[in-house]
């Protein structure tokens, strides 16, 4: 019988998105389990991690800008990454083009949908990063992960907004994309199986993501603090339709992404992990 433990000492983990919110907690975890981390965003300061003190055994975060719209910008990054590091065992798509859910609730009334102008051109936009982004990512990887002999691991992060229509948003591609994200990563499974390579959803609720402290003392509000600050009325609103009670943190995402990363998911593929607080059974 094996630790239960990650086991994850050594490892190379991919992660978009990985410079603030849950992603940047995403790769903290990594860290701390001992894997090395390339992560990709918009913007990248380059000192992200610079401050965090729990990596062990000598892992290290290396962060790069990265245009998930552009396949291009997304096979260079992971071939880069595949070379400073010698490997790829890990890859954590999480990035959205699109505003993210409670930065859509915050600019809305909560009672009533905000239905927002979506035009094609936001409309293409999105599916190029969002649908073409992610597809263009787990093929580029594909190579890598197979490489692991059977230990290679994709996890999708996609949001219970794609799942329920009662989402705030109306006609914007956000809800959409995020459900065919998921669709994309179940698919994938049958094509990937038998290549070794396993993947997988973990699908958010209401996460309310921490403040930045960056290396020079300035502090970044997150958009759940904003969110806070200009609608304050909205955490009651929202823990009330929580049936766990309470909106969750970045640490619970993290967890179940690290699990399915493992091999402590290797029987685990095309699966969708709700992490909401069973905020999808309200809905």
């Amino acid at each position: 019988m094996s630790r239960f433990t990650p086991q994850l000492t050594g490892a190379h983990v991919l992660v978009t998105g990985g410079s603030k919110g849950i992603g940047r907690v995403i790769v903290e975890t990594f860290l701390a389990e001992g894997a090395n981390v390339s992560y990709g965003a918009r913007t990248v300061r380059g000192d992200e991690f610079s401050l965090f003190k729990d990596a062990a055994d000598g892992a290290r975060a290396v962060g790069s800008v990265l245009d998930i719209g552009d396949p291009a910008s997304i096979k260079s990054w992971v071939e880069n990454a595949a070379k400073e590091f010698g490997r790829i065992d890990i890859v954590v798509a999480m990035v959205s083009s699109s505003s993210s859910q409670l930065e859509t609730i915050s600019k809305s009334s909560i009672a009533s949908p905000l239905f927002t102008e979506a035009s094609p051109e936001a409309w293409t936009k999105s599916f190029q990063a969002d649908i073409l982004g992610l597809w263009t990512l787990i093929d580029a990887t594909t190579p890598h992960l197979e490489a692991r002999s059977g230990t290679g691991s994709i996890v999708v992060i996609s949001s219970v907004a794609g799942f329920e229509a009662k989402h705030p948003s109306a006609r914007g591609p956000y809800t959409t994309f995020k459900r065919a994200q998921a669709t994309m990563a179940k698919d994938h499974a049958r094509v990937l199986g038998p290549k070794g390579i396993r993947i997988n959803t973990v699908t958010p609720g209401g996460i309310e993501t921490p403040t930045i402290v960056h290396p020079d003392g300035t502090e970044e509000l997150s958009s759940f603090g904003k969110m806070k600050r200009d609608k304050p009325e909205f955490m009651d609103i929202l823990k009330s339709q929580v049936p766990l009670g309470d909106v969750g943190e970045p640490q619970d995402i993290a967890n179940a992404v690290v699990y399915l990363g493992s091999r402590l998911a290797k029987y685990v593929t095309g699966a969708n992990i709700f992490v909401d607080g069973a905020l999808s059974t309200f809905l």
